[in-house]
């Protein structure tokens, strides 16, 4: 089979997220077997084309002069004729920032299956900040995609409250197998894993439950992930006084997050709004427990070992934060063996598996339904 996936990110871009990492974990896997092409905006430094592991690497758009979107508007610009242009058997689509959904489907192959990826699903940030409707891709654009692959039970329901017809699947994100050979041994701080993206990630709020911990008793937390926007994580370090217990790490590589992970004592994860919650998954995996907000998708993604919170109370918030602190090393050992036991779920070669039953069915029902066409 051959396989199109289009990517709004890409695995070497420095600014990349989790999405592009599971993109690259399920499509090597598929590449053993099948013909995978992954279509990605150029970044600094890319080159045209790249084979990762098998992956065929094809860059498109181009960045105009200093317009720091310009990759990815240009990238969104060439998708017509690239769909039009590549022989493929089946098209996948993750949704991609403005507007999730794309104009991809009015210029597909109507004779090949399609699927959409919901990766990503944060218009309403965009409609907010440009004063555009860029909302109405998720709320309407959806209805274009007849089959939709979700990482959470709680993002299928959003999906099919949209599209009653569409066929919508859950598979979930993987994690790498080193992390369950993490011995479980709590250290002595809060960690924070991912983009340093103060909005989106709630880091402003993560510092204000910060500093809403007495000196005395306020825990050392490591920040560590590429930074988004420094002069915003600078404002909220000086607001709240919190410069001295926040060691910002910056970028980490695979090794590096082993490391990391190995030496913390819980995970804290304050996201405002996420499609599935990556290091959620990676944390428990190591054996580390983590705070999130108790609401979807990260309340069913956190295993029953950590600390589930009401959303967006700083409070509620530190109380957490000083409880893992606090909590003997026997206690956090417990739970770390249960949330690690819960995180095997998410395993890649199963979530592959998963996936490529999923496209192996569409294509099966893709071509029943051509058959059935009049001549």
């Amino acid at each position: 089979m051959r396989i199109l996936h289009l990517d709004p990110d890409d695995l070497g871009n420095p600014l990349a997220g989790g999405g592009p990492l599971r993109t690259f974990e399920i499509c090597r896997r598929l590449a053993r077997q099948h013909e995978v092409t992954v279509l990605t905006p150029t970044f600094p430094g890319s080159t045209p084309e790249l084979v990762r592991d098998g992956v065929r690497y094809v860059r498109l758009g181009r960045k105009i002069r200093d317009h720091g979107s310009s990759h990815h508007i240009t990238f969104l610009a060439s998708l017509p004729r690239a769909v039009r242009q590549f022989d493929y058997d089946l098209l996948v689509e993750d949704f991609m920032p403005p507007a999730s959904a794309t104009w991809t489907p009015l210029f597909r192959r109507r004779s090949k299956p399609f699927v959409g990826v919901v990766q990503w699903f944060s218009a309403r940030r965009y409609t907010e900040w440009l004063k555009l409707p860029f909302h109405w891709g998720e709320e309407y654009g959806v209805r274009l995609y007849p089959n939709l692959i979700v990482l959470s039970d709680d993002m299928r329901q959003r999906m099919l409250a949209r599209h009653p017809r569409g066929r919508v699947e859950v598979i979930p994100n993987g994690v790498p197998d080193e992390l369950f050979d993490i011995p479980i041994s709590p250290g002595d701080h809060l960690l924070y894993l991912g983009r340093v993206e103060v909005e989106a990630k709630g880091i402003d709020l993560l510092l204000q439950a910060l500093a809403a911990i007495p000196e005395q008793r306020r825990p050392r937390l490591v920040l560590a992930g590429n930074v988004q926007d420094a002069d915003a994580l600078a404002h909220w370090l000086d607001r709240t006084g919190t410069r001295a217990w926040v060691d910002v790490r910056g970028p980490y590589d695979a090794a590096g997050r082993v490391q990391l992970l190995q030496a913390c004592r819980a995970l804290v994860m304050p996201s405002r709004w996420e499609t599935f919650g990556m290091v959620i998954a990676e944390a428990n995996a190591a054996g580390r427990p983590v705070i999130v907000w108790n609401r979807p998708p990260m309340n069913e993604v956190v295993g029953p070992g950590g600390w589930r919170v009401q959303p967006e109370d700083v409070v509620a918030l530190a109380a957490a934060m000083q409880a893992a602190m606090a909590a003997p090393d026997a206690e956090l050992a417990r739970r770390g063996e249960v949330d690690r036991a819960h995180a095997r779920r998410y395993n890649w070669d199963a979530v592959t598996a998963q996936q490529l039953a999923f496209y192996e069915q569409l294509r099966e029902r893709h071509a029943h339904a051509r058959r059935k066409e009049p001549a």
